[in-house]
């Protein structure tokens, strides 16, 4: 009995020391993941090694609820959504690198050195080296080509092909490119390399990299005596074509306006067809007269310069007519004729002696009085040679008949001055019926020849030479016939052609 109440003794504080024990173990997939400080412990340690039988039904207990409770899924619906999205967007960024490597290879190419060489090589039908090319964002996108070098000696140092992205985008998707504008940095030419880039002009329509306009920002002919001075040269595609039709010429460094349009040579031996526009217009050939409109049309090729017609016009008349240079042999030849119907003689000394006078007279204000008034009338034929285009144009004569008619004389009544024997005290004005005389001009001046008026019973012959400072000399030989006989005297010219002085 003692025994038996001290195993019951033993038992019960045994039990209740682990009831109070505090344990920290979790079950391996039990879904009580936080420890209870009140729980009891899922063992009952015994003086045997053995759990008693309610303990081990406690236990298997707790194993079957924590197997009926719901276990944790390793993939939701939102998994699933969102790797499909990453699937998506691996295939578009796969589709667009493969869309880039196909086009951008190609593009790569044809913008590269030797890409560029082959294009522009082709345009202007001989070989070319470009020294690099790239592309540039800022201020605008542009492929640049720098110093690009032709066979027969063209150097270009920068070419700039401007264009959007928009065109650039839709490039991409249609392979069809729309570059825009191509800038060409300030050039010098020569006549032969100026003929190699219009030759070049209809065959450049065939480059695959459509190219709307091509703009030469400056350009200068060192050998091309009839274009002085620098000039934008614009190349554009015909409207609603593909080839470009035209040239564009505009001065940039004088006064006025001047455009001259070239229309390539259909064939590489055939002729350019031109077409000049101008308004207050210093000519190259001809009289120092800046001419307040002038027009020209013709052709031309490597040997000869053909102006169907010309025409130039100024407060004091116009002028018209037609000229041919070309090469013959070593020489280069000029024929050709000038013609005016009406030309204002007061006016034309009026302009040439006072351009700021004339400059007021083209405005609308009445030229001031001169000493020699009258309209003449001419058909001079031009004439020239050398062994330049140069020389020819410097050396260029005109000459012919000319007719004057209402013509006056002021300062002097050559009448008077018959009768009395010289110019001495026979001041007056003398109107001539007719006067005619032969006229050659040159750079140099105008030389009159064989001079015969008359009024009445007064005759007038001789000649005279006005240089280019419009200093004026000469001999006239005045004759009065009268019942009594003929009287004359010889008058000696001098001063300017503004005002003269008779001796």
């Amino acid at each position: 009995m003692a025994k038996a109440t001290g195993r019951s003794t033993t038992r019960a504080q045994t039990t209740q020391r682990l009831d109070e024990s505090e344990h920290s173990h979790v079950e391996l997939g039990s879904t009580r993941g936080r420890w209870d400080r009140d729980a009891g412990s899922e063992f009952a340690i015994t003086t045997v090694n053995v759990p008693d039988r309610l303990d081990a039904q406690e236990v298997r207990a707790r194993a079957s609820a924590d197997a009926s409770q719901p276990s944790v899924h390793r993939f939701h619906r939102a998994d699933i959504f969102r790797a499909a999205w990453w699937l998506i967007a691996a295939v578009v960024v796969g589709a667009i690198a493969w869309g880039t490597v196909r086009v951008a290879g190609p593009l790569r190419a044809a913008i590269s050195p030797a890409g560029v060489e082959t294009l522009v090589g082709k345009a202007l039908g001989m070989p070319v080296s470009v020294r690099e090319t790239g592309l540039r964002a800022l201020p605008s996108p542009r492929l640049v080509v720098t110093d690009l070098v032709a066979q027969n000696g063209l150097r270009l140092p920068e070419i700039a092909v401007h264009f959007n992205w928009r065109d650039a985008l839709r490039g991409l998707q249609t392979s069809t490119w729309v570059l825009g504008e191509a800038r060409v940095a300030p050039v010098a030419l020569t006549g032969q390399q100026a003929l190699a880039l219009l030759q070049s002009v209809r065959r450049a329509s065939d480059l695959s990299a459509v190219i709307s306009t091509v703009r030469f920002e400056s350009v200068t002919f060192s050998d091309l005596a009839l274009l002085p001075g620098r000039y934008e040269a614009i190349i554009r595609r015909g409207i609603s074509q593909r080839d470009f039709e035209a040239i564009n010429l505009r001065r940039l460094d004088a006064a006025g306006q001047m455009e001259l349009e070239v229309r390539p040579p259909m064939a590489p031996e055939g002729t350019a067809k031109i077409a000049l526009f101008a308004s207050q217009w210093p000519a190259v050939v001809g009289p120092a007269i800046t001419w307040s409109e002038a027009t020209a049309r013709g052709e031309f090729n490597a040997e000869q310069l053909k102006i169907d017609s010309f025409s130039v016009g100024a407060r004091f008349g116009n002028l018209n007519g037609a000229a041919v240079l070309a090469r013959e042999g070593r020489n280069w030849r000029l024929t050709g004729n000038v013609r005016s119907p009406d030309l204002d003689l007061n006016a034309l000394i009026s302009h040439l002696a006072a351009p700021s006078a004339a400059a007021d007279t083209a405005k609308g204000a009445v030229p001031p009085p001169m000493p020699v008034q009258g309209t003449a009338r001419f058909d001079l034929a031009l004439s020239g040679a050398a062994p330049t285009v140069a020389e020819t144009l410097r050396g260029a004569l005109a000459g012919g008949p000319v007719s004057v008619s209402g013509a006056t004389l002021a300062g002097i009544n050559l009448g008077l001055a018959a009768t009395q024997g010289g110019a001495l005290g026979a001041g007056g004005t003398t109107r001539l019926t007719d006067l005619e005389f032969e006229a050659l001009g040159s750079a140099d001046g105008l030389v009159i020849r064989n001079l015969a008026a008359r009024a009445g019973g007064l005759r007038v012959h001789g000649g005279l030479t006005i240089d280019r400072e419009l200093r004026l000399r000469g001999l006239l030989r005045s004759e009065v016939a009268s019942p009594r006989g003929i009287s004359g005297a010889d008058i000696r010219l001098g001063g300017t052609v503004a005002a003269p002085t008779y001796q």
